[in-house]
């Protein structure tokens, strides 16, 4: 069975169009994982992460950071936080600062801003 990002390389799309494409499921992909963070759903959360993995390879291998980097401003903290998270390495000066941002939120997601922040400055970053 093929993925999304296979059968978006059959349509007859422009890159940018392909690029623009996979931006977006990779937003609806964040609010996703965001939602099953909130529920406690680990099982949802770990599938949302595979997805979010798959298009943000996807947009590398299409040559579509600049378009990616669009979404560190998204004004839902959920986008705009795993957007920084996932593009950290290629831009690390935009995405700390977009993490500082939301680390200030409360609940969830400013706890994890918080710790992405933590992790990449003692080195064990990940992503």
């Amino acid at each position: 069975m093929q993925s999304a990002v296979e059968r978006l390389g059959e349509q007859e799309l422009t890159q940018q169009e392909k690029i623009e494409k996979v931006v977006g499921w990779f937003a609806k992909a964040a609010l996703r994982h965001a939602e099953a963070m909130e529920a406690y759903d680990d099982e949802a959360a770990s599938a949302q992460v595979q997805e979010l993995t798959r298009f943000y390879a996807a947009v590398v291998r299409e040559g579509g950071l600049e378009a990616f980097f669009v979404l560190l401003e998204d004004p839902a903290p959920p986008v705009a936080g795993m957007a920084a998270v996932f593009a950290m390495r290629e831009s690390p000066d935009r995405c700390i600062a977009v993490l500082k941002r939301i680390a200030k939120l409360p609940g969830l997601i400013g706890f994890r801003a918080q710790v992405a922040l933590e992790r990449w400055e003692s080195g064990e970053w990940l992503a």
